[in-house]
């Protein structure tokens, strides 16, 4: 046989095996477009449940063809698939079966067992529902590449599987081995749109594993379907989209009526509920009728305003009541008497008594007020400062007549020699009550005043919500005014005799004053400090400072005599019997001196205004000039008028001796602020 008979053989042998596949694939096709067509033709549905069975492996005589396996009918029924789980010996593809013809056949994987009567990849039957989307196969031109129609839940297709095809979990018609080993399986109860749905192997097509349907998951607002054994299980619930918590937890349930409060009354801890009702509004309470301005000024209770509303003032105002004592103004012996008439009543001589000093004439205790104001800046770091303070006039008299005591002697030293003697006359005294010779009154009045203001300006070096710490410098001034006046009224009613020297007839009335005044005046610049420190409503304030200054210092001394013998006008001599021709006159000094003064109060406020307080006060005041201290006992009678004719003793006494004490002044005061 030559080449061309070999060439001719094998065109022709080419040409037959073509015109066989033309024909084979022609018959595969042709009954696959003419199969479910009809509209009278029955759905094709899963049988009710069928038990799996193996499916054994046809093969064909000889002469058969590729298009004799892929025409076999499918017949109705269902197949039970175990639960899927993840082997790496369940994911390589099946792999053909040789038939007697050569051909190849293909099985599933050996994992699933395929009964005779239904295809391995159909899911297990559930009951029919009117929402349930019947399964279908896809028609034919899925194996051209065309899109097939997507069935949405609940929806059902029209199209009904081929009657000739063999659907046995082959691989997609034009698809690779590779692409049907890659392809995951889609989320259950979804269909991707576009993709191709499985069609029939052919012969030489790489099989492919067909994921298994999953049941329908009913929605999640829905009842519970029964769960089928053997089946897989249905994933969760999607997650529904919670509500809006504001709109959720906005409105609170009202709480049990016996838990609502009052809203004045004050609730301790945390509540819950609605908001106090009032239940009635035609007979409002006293609170709601004073919950307003009037409780705001008052400062009830229930007012809405809190302590601390007014904190620091911009301005205040204090008005104290003061209730001090102060070093008593002292006095030296003044007037004398003796129980014996025989006697003099001087000092020396046995059993006089004194009947009008040594001691105090004026007591400690005094009264007054005192008034203090302040203005802050906008900052509240520098204020202006100033106070007065008045103590009221104390005044003291004590009057002695012969009625009392019929013997009275005003006490004196002479230094004069004895008249025709030697020595001094030492003790001796002017007579105002004589029995038979004299009779008289003494009268001794004393008067005291202080008073005193101050200027600061204030500076805060600390201020917090409850105390603050300001340092001030400034101006004091204090005026402390006092005197001392004796006055005699003596009436002649009988001659001296050798007893007592009286030059005036009887019937004359003589006068006699001695006055001692003094007046001291304080100058000087003082620095201190204030501290206030609150709790809630109560407040403690102090303050103190220090003064450094001149005393300016002023005493006069006056005195007279007056004597109006019967017919005659009335005459007047200077000078009386302390206060002589020696000592009479208005005298200045200057003395140095220093004012401390310290503070004390505790307040209640009964308003952010207005507070009620109490407090003490201590104030010092060194080298003042009192008026009894000015007394000079030791008297030249040649300096006092109408006196016994004596020597002179070379002294002009009495003189002011100018001594100087110091001055205490100390107590309480109650007041009220008003503060803004």
């Amino acid at each position: 046989m030559g080449k061309r008979d070999i060439i001719a053989g094998c065109s022709r042998g080419c040409r037959r095996w073509c015109w066989i596949a033309v024909l084979g694939c022609v018959g595969t096709l042709y009954p696959a477009r003419g199969v479910g067509q009809g509209a009278d033709e029955t759905l094709w549905r899963p049988a009710a449940s069928q038990a799996p069975q193996s499916r054994p492996a046809t093969t064909s005589a000889q002469g058969s063809s590729p298009s004799a396996v892929f025409q076999r009918s499918i017949p109705v029924g269902t197949v039970s698939l175990p639960t899927p789980t993840h082997d790496a010996s369940s994911e390589r593809p099946a792999q053909p079966t040789p038939e007697a013809d050569g051909t190849s056949v293909w099985q599933p994987p050996s994992r699933v067992a395929i009964p005779s009567s239904a295809p391995a990849f159909l899911p297990p039957a559930t009951p029919a529902r009117e929402d349930a989307g019947i399964w279908r196969p896809a028609p034919p031109r899925a194996a051209f590449g065309l899109p097939n129609p997507v069935a949405q839940d609940g929806a059902r297709l029209s199209e009904k599987p081929p009657s000739g095809g063999k659907t046995d979990g082959g691989p997609l018609p034009g698809t690779s081995a590779s692409d049907a080993k890659s392809a995951a399986p889609q989320q259950p109860g979804t269909v991707e749109p576009g993709a191709i749905p499985p069609t029939l192997p052919g012969k030489g097509a790489a099989p492919a594993t067909i994921p298994p349907i999953p049941p329908r998951i009913p929605p999640a607002d829905g009842p519970a379907e029964p769960a089928t054994p053997n089946t897989v299980p249905a994933p969760l619930p999607l997650p529904r989209r919670m509500a809006d918590e504001a709109t959720t937890h906005s409105v609170l349930p009202p709480a049990p009526p016996e838990l609502l409060t009052p809203a004045y009354l004050p609730v301790a801890g945390h509540t819950f509920g609605s908001p106090a009702l009032n239940l009635s509004r035609d007979y409002p309470s006293l609170a709601e009728l004073c919950s307003g301005w009037l409780a705001d000024r008052l400062w009830l209770p229930w007012s809405r305003r809190a302590i601390n509303d007014v904190d620091w003032p911009y301005a205040y105002v204090q008005n104290e009541y003061l209730l001090w004592w102060m070093s008593p103004l002292r006095i030296p012996i003044l007037a004398t008497t003796n129980p014996d008439p025989n006697r003099f009543g001087y000092l020396n001589e046995p059993g006089t008594v004194p009947i009008v000093g040594p001691g105090n004439l004026i007591g400690s205790t005094r009264s007054g007020f005192r008034i203090r104001a302040g203005l802050w800046d906008a900052d509240r770091s520098c204020a202006w400062d100033g106070s007065f303070f008045f103590l009221g006039r104390q005044t003291a008299s004590v009057i002695i007549d012969s009625q009392h005591f019929p013997l009275i002697t005003r006490p004196v030293f002479s230094p004069n020699p004895v008249p025709n003697g030697g020595g001094v006359i030492g003790e001796t005294g002017e007579a105002v009550a004589v029995p038979g010779i004299l009779r008289g009154q003494l009268r001794v009045d004393a008067s005291s005043l202080l008073w005193g203001a101050d200027t600061n300006l204030r500076c805060c070096l600390k201020t917090t919500d409850t105390g603050q710490v300001t340092g001030l410098i400034g101006y004091r001034y204090l005026n402390l005014s006092e005197s001392l006046e004796i006055l005699e009224n003596i009436l002649v009613i009988g001659p001296g005799g050798t007893r007592l020297f009286v030059p005036d007839p009887p019937g004359t009335v003589v006068f006699v004053r001695d006055r001692f005044a003094t007046e001291n005046r304080f100058h000087g610049g003082q620095i201190g400090l204030t501290w206030e420190r609150r709790w809630g409503r109560w407040t403690v304030w102090g303050r103190a400072t220090i003064a450094f200054g001149i005393t300016e210092q002023e005493l006069e001394i006056y005195g007279i005599q007056t004597r109006i013998r019967p017919g005659q006008a009335p005459v007047s001599y200077p000078g009386g019997l302390l206060a002589a021709a020696s000592n009479l006159g208005t005298f200045h000094l200057d003395r140095f001196s220093v004012v401390p003064e310290v503070t004390m109060q505790v307040g209640y406020r009964l308003t952010p205004n207005w507070q009620l307080y109490v407090g003490y006060n201590f104030l010092y005041w060194t080298n003042v000039m009192r008026p009894g201290d000015q007394i000079d006992r030791v008297v030249d009678l040649t300096q006092v008028p109408n006196a016994p004719p004596v020597p002179f003793s070379g002294q002009f006494r009495p003189r002011p001796p100018f001594r100087q004490s110091d001055l205490l002044v100390s107590g309480l005061q109650f007041g009220v602020e008003w503060r803004w």
